[in-house]
């Protein structure tokens, strides 16, 4: 059903639940995960240190489905997380996308408790992504 699931990792403790959702769902379908990271076409950091990080954040996702006999394609990319997620998805040929309602900005994690987020509420890159895939979305909350 699903051959390729792509689950957009940004190194948030919501983004590694839905990690954990499409390592289950490749699990029961028998489908290979494309794990994304995004690296911010402006940031203040070093491109050094945003890389590392983004390694980071891949190998944790790959080892955790390794772990399970799942077979992990990580893509780092330097690119607007917003404006250019769909051709990620185009890019990946994912058949699902996984992702969820909230994440990091600019290494500003989402805190529902701090920022008065509530659980009604999504991100905008989640939003723009369910409005233009062409994929199934799955978002989890």
């Amino acid at each position: 059903m699903f051959d390729t699931i792509m689950v957009p990792i940004d190194g948030s403790e919501y983004g590694y639940k839905a990690a954990d959702v499409a390592i289950e769902i490749a699990q029961k379908f028998g489908s290979k995960i494309a794990a994304v990271h995004v690296l911010e076409e402006f940031s203040l950091n070093s491109y050094d240190v945003e890389e590392d990080s983004g390694d980071a954040i891949l190998a944790k996702i790959t080892k955790k489905a390794n772990d399970v006999g799942i077979e992990v394609t990580e893509h780092l990319l330097t690119a607007d997380p917003l404006r250019d997620m769909k051709f990620i998805v185009d890019q990946t040929r994912a058949d699902l996308v996984v992702i969820h309602a909230h994440g990091a900005n600019n290494h500003r994690f989402v805190s529902f408790d701090e920022n008065d987020v509530s659980d009604t509420q999504i991100g905008s890159v989640s939003e723009r992504l369910l409005r233009t895939s062409e994929v199934p979305v799955l978002l989890i909350k």
